[in-house]
């Protein structure tokens, strides 16, 4: 069994609650300041409802992971403690902390997914920020489960469960009245008062459907728009809606329509979006209809091999239960091939796998992620695998300035300023390690340490100032600006060597130098006047 440390759990934990507490008060407070006529009641009080739907999400996700293999160890103990100082700023001794969590554990009970993710499926505003509380609950789920340096099977199960509950919560299928609950299949909507049954006008149930669908899928594809980079991934994914489309008219036409192999292969480094991309892909076709929910569950070897011989089996076979409707997302997939030949275990795994695949294949998606080069080992060696898996996706590393854009989205979701000098001492970090790197490279996650070191840097600069003020508190200077793989010496030199900022002009496609104070800032193209924003630029 592998030991945590206690304090980087306790870190990892309050960088959880942080962001969850973040993410539901900004929520509250966008539909209060921008939407406050779609709010019933007054609109003051949605920001603090949001707040205790906020601890009463971290409450039942602690106490289902807790509770999923009978014990309470003391690093559990240890995040429950932390969790109610955080949450409710008051501390507990050990003696009294088991009365607090039992208080706890009985909340939990009367607590229900749905309703407390419920504002982001009903309003409207919200519906981009799913993909967010996903995030931030699977994070804590993780963090539970992992504490004590071991997942029990009966814990993985229950994440499991858990994920597939929180998917089915966020994106519920589209409802329509049932026949035997009116006189006719449709529904009746009155024009005015007083109006005779005659004069009603008919709203059929399947066209209501035909528009929610096509706004879900409208969302889910500007979801997918907004990622940053990955511009072959969307346009590969944007073919397969298409694709999908095509055969759903032409079968609705009468038309014959083409064998749908829906499963795929994700490849590339890691951090590289396959996850998240996964996650749109299921909403894409939940919203399409092409699968039931479009929900997604997560696992990896260790979700799909048992301990004993004869357990893999059902253990797979569970698990493709819990993904029927939507996806069955497997990372580090070609760990289930071992180079010797040798692993029993794996090949069962597979085996179980390819029956689910062509038994299930109009219910279930499945999703096989890695590395380039091993998952291609992997299909071709299997050649039940190389003709069910003819949808293979490349995703590239991320460049400088596409890692600088993703920790300005940080940034801007946690309420930080990025100056100019900060965005150069950025780019010349990003540009080092992209220049460096390797197949582990850590892509959008090496973007997320670099903020979440730099953020820490910001708090280690105001430690001790007495008068603090907003700008202190929320612009991040370039003496905030850490690199995990970098010491500040080393940055240093390399901005010392000459170098140039360039970007491509808006209007005339021309490369334009730019001095390092002007990112974040307007420029003008001599050639073409064009105006535009320099955010980040290339390193040359």
């Amino acid at each position: 069994m592998t030991t945590l440390d206690p304090g980087r759990v306790v870190g990892l934990l309050r960088r959880i609650l942080r962001d969850c507490e973040h993410l539901f008060r900004d929520a509250g407070k966008t539909m209060v300041h921008q939407h406050p006529t779609m709010l019933s009641g007054r609109p003051e009080r949605f920001v603090e409802m949001m707040e205790d739907l906020q601890r009463g999400l971290v409450i039942k996700v602690y106490v289902t992971m807790v509770r999923a293999d009978n014990r309470w160890t003391s690093a559990e103990k240890r995040v429950a403690a932390e969790m109610i100082e955080y949450l409710w700023n008051e501390k507990f001794t050990s003696e009294d902390l088991r009365e607090a969590a039992v208080g706890l554990f009985e909340q939990a009970d009367r607590l229900h997914l749905p309703a407390l993710v419920a504002p982001f499926v009903r309003y409207e505003p919200l519906h981009n920020l799913r993909s967010h509380v996903q995030t931030i609950v699977l994070r804590l789920a993780n963090l539970v489960v992992k504490c004590d340096g071991q997942s029990m099977p009966q814990e993985a199960e229950a994440l499991h469960k858990f994920q597939a509950e929180l998917d089915a919560a966020l994106y519920p299928p589209i409802k329509t009245e049932s026949k035997a609950s009116a006189p006719t299949p449709g529904r009746y909507a009155t024009q005015s008062a007083g109006t005779a049954v005659d004069d009603l006008e008919l709203v059929d149930d399947a066209a209501l459907e035909a528009a929610e669908r096509e706004k879900r899928l409208k969302a889910s594809l500007a979801q997918l728009d907004q990622l940053i980079g990955l511009e072959s991934v969307k346009e590969r994914i944007r073919s397969y809606a298409n694709f999908l489309k095509l055969q759903e008219q032409r079968r609705a036409a009468g038309l014959t329509t083409m064998p749908i192999n829906l499963h795929m292969s994700f490849v590339g480094n890691p951090g590289t979006g396959k996850t998240t991309v996964a996650r749109i892909v299921g909403q894409i076709l939940g919203a399409m209809g092409t699968l039931a929910t479009g929900h997604v569950v997560e696992t990896d070897r260790s979700g799909l091999v048992a301990q004993y011989a004869g357990q893999t089996a059902v253990k797979t076979n569970e698990l493709c239960d819990s993904a029927l409707g939507g996806i069955l997302f497997i990372d580090e997939a070609y760990s289930l091939v071992d180079s010797s030949g040798d692993d029993s275990y794996g090949r069962e795994a597979i085996q179980t796998l390819l029956k689910r695949m062509e038994d299930n294949r109009s219910e279930m998606v499945v999703i096989l992620a890695g590395y380039s080069d091993e998952m291609a080992s992997m299909i071709r060696s299997n050649p039940g695998l190389s003709s069910r898996i003819n949808t293979r996706i490349e995703f590239d590393d991320y460049s400088p300035q596409q890692m600088g854009r993703i920790f300005e989205s940080m940034c801007r979701d946690n309420q930080y300023e990025l100056p100019s000098d900060a965005r150069h001492r950025l780019l010349i970090g990003f540009n080092q390690l992209h220049s460096l790197r390797d197949r582990h490279f850590g892509n959008g996650r090496l973007a997320r340490n670099v903020f979440e070191d730099s953020v820490r840097g910001l708090a280690d600069r105001v430690a001790n100032v007495t008068q603090l003020s907003e700008s202190l508190l929320t612009t991040l200077t370039v003496t905030d600006i850490r690199f995990p793989e970098l010491t500040g010496n080393e940055i240093d030199a390399l901005a010392e060597i000459p170098h140039k900022l360039r970007i491509a002009c808006a209007g005339c496609q021309k490369k334009i130098s730019i001095a390092a104070s002007s990112l974040g800032g307007s420029v003008r193209c001599k050639s073409c006047d064009t105006v535009q924003r320099a955010d980040w630029a290339e390193v040359t």
